[in-house]
């Protein structure tokens, strides 16, 4: 239920950020189409004001023939008037109406007439202008050059349409040209219904780039926020974890507690009620069984509080120089003497010194974990090689057996509290998945290292690297 929560939160938030990088991506363009239509403007009266003379005499040629024309035509209809005369007339009429249209036009400074506004100008510039090849080449380089400067540049197609009237207008028609990039049409002859227009090949890389910090923000976001989830979702499988190791372990200790407790009252019992007190003998090995089990007690009592203070406080190091060469000597000399196991222990040095400052106490404890755990999990005959080796500045134990192996799976797990390698209902072994993590937590405290390889069914190499200093 909680997953499906974060998913469905985590999914909202992406779809709300995704409609407004959308949008945002769809202002730009709209921005950019408009910004691309606006320059073009402002090109062509560029053009239009430094080609201005070579387009008027070229277009009082054009009108002059034209006249010329249309003077001939009349006169065939009426062979009796003369064609200078018509021409005449004709001219005259055609001006008339040229000042006529430009009195319409909204009166303005007689200082500011030489640099009209360039909207009052481009109604006039796109009728006079003659729109062949090499104009529309000149304004496409012009318009490239123009928007490279102002770092706003994409590949575009600048080109003459025609459009019919039907469809030029409508608003299917102008969400079509959005989204195939293009600009609003121009247009430059009504008669033909021809149109000037923008057309981008692949605006999309320099759209992307305009909205690049928010990209940048959403990736940010949405990174912490899946980064969040991950980080629950893993602390809640951790809790749920430690609290089933937790269970196991409060088993195990119940179990453990129990039987030692049971085995000393047994023997209380039959103390006190078969005479046993009478028999020396018999009374001095029941008391020796009692106490043997009451050690045990002890020493598992003690095992949980340390590993407790480790986890909580910490643990209260009292730092001595000392050979630790010789420590692991008589570690292995004493498990010699007390395992029940046949068990073959050799020691290997590779070094003249092997002395440390640190804690004897606690790291003779470190040692009897790694050989108890190299004997508890090996079938006799156990063969334990230990290896030590110094260097310059750090001491390493290198402790390896011949026992059932960790599996591949759980080698990163057995360092963790309360942790035992799974073995279905069957418990072989007692434990409750407190050494290992002792031990790690002591080997931290002197600033060393720890780690562990294994093959499932060919043992376990455990190496311990601990500073000199």
């Amino acid at each position: 239920m909680l997953l499906a929560a974060i998913i469905v939160t985590a999914s909202g938030i992406m779809f709300v950020l995704g409609i407004w990088l959308y949008s945002s991506y769809r202002g730009h363009k709209q921005i950019f189409l408009a910004y691309a239509e606006r320059e073009l403007f402002e090109v062509t009266q560029d053009f239009y004001l430094e080609n201005q003379e070579d387009i008027e005499k070229e277009n009082q040629h054009q009108r002059t023939g034209k006249l010329a024309r249309m003077a001939a035509d009349i006169q065939i209809k009426y062979p009796n008037t003369n064609r200078d005369t018509i021409q005449q007339i004709l001219t005259e009429q055609y001006f008339s109406r040229t000042n006529a249209a430009d009195s319409t036009a909204p009166s303005e400074p007689k200082s500011s007439r030489g640099n009209r506004s360039r909207h009052f100008i481009m109604s006039y510039a796109f009728r006079t202008i003659s729109w062949t090849e090499q104009v529309i080449d000149s304004l496409d380089k012009r318009l490239t050059t123009a928007m490279s400067q102002k770092k706003r540049f994409s590949p575009f197609t600048l080109r003459l349409v025609e459009i019919e009237e039907k469809s030029e207008g409508s608003r299917d028609f102008y969400a079509q040209r959005f989204k195939e990039s293009k600009t609003r049409p121009i247009l430059v002859d009504p008669t033909d219904r021809v149109f000037l227009e923008l057309e981008f090949s692949n605006p999309r890389p320099f759209l992307v780039k305009s909205i690049g910090w928010q990209l940048f923000f959403s990736f940010i976001l949405t990174a912490a926020l899946w980064g969040t989830f991950l980080t629950l979702m893993k602390t809640i499988r951790k809790q749920r974890q430690l609290a089933q190791l937790r269970k196991a372990f409060v088993n195990n200790m119940t179990h453990e507690l129990k039987t030692p407790v049971s085995t000393v009252m047994a023997a209380i019992e039959s103390i006190q009620r078969y005479g046993a007190q009478e028999d020396r003998e018999k009374m001095n090995r029941y008391l020796n069984l009692s106490r043997q089990e009451l050690e045990h007690l002890s020493r598992m009592i003690e095992k949980v509080l340390q590993v407790d203070v480790a986890e909580t406080n910490g643990v209260h190091l009292n730092p001595v120089r000392f050979d630790f060469g010789q420590l692991v000597a008589e570690c292995a000399d004493n498990f010699r003497l007390t395992s029940k196991k046949n068990i073959e222990i050799t020691l290997d040095r590779e070094g003249n010194s092997f002395g440390l400052v640190g804690d004897p106490s606690h790291l003779k404890s470190v040692i009897n974990n790694l050989l108890d755990n190299a004997i508890k999990y090996s079938n006799a005959p156990v063969f334990i090689q230990l290896q030590l080796q110094e260097s310059e500045k750090e001491i390493s134990l290198k402790v390896s057996d011949n026992g059932i192996g960790i599996p591949q799976s759980y080698l990163q797990d057995v360092f963790d509290l309360f942790f035992r390698v799974p073995s279905g209902n069957v418990h072989n072994v007692k434990g409750f998945g407190l050494g290992l993590a002792y031990v790690k937590q002591i080997i931290h405290e002197h600033q060393g290292q720890i780690h562990v390889t294994s093959k499932e069914g060919n043992g376990s190499v455990f190496v311990v690297t601990l500073p000199k200093q």
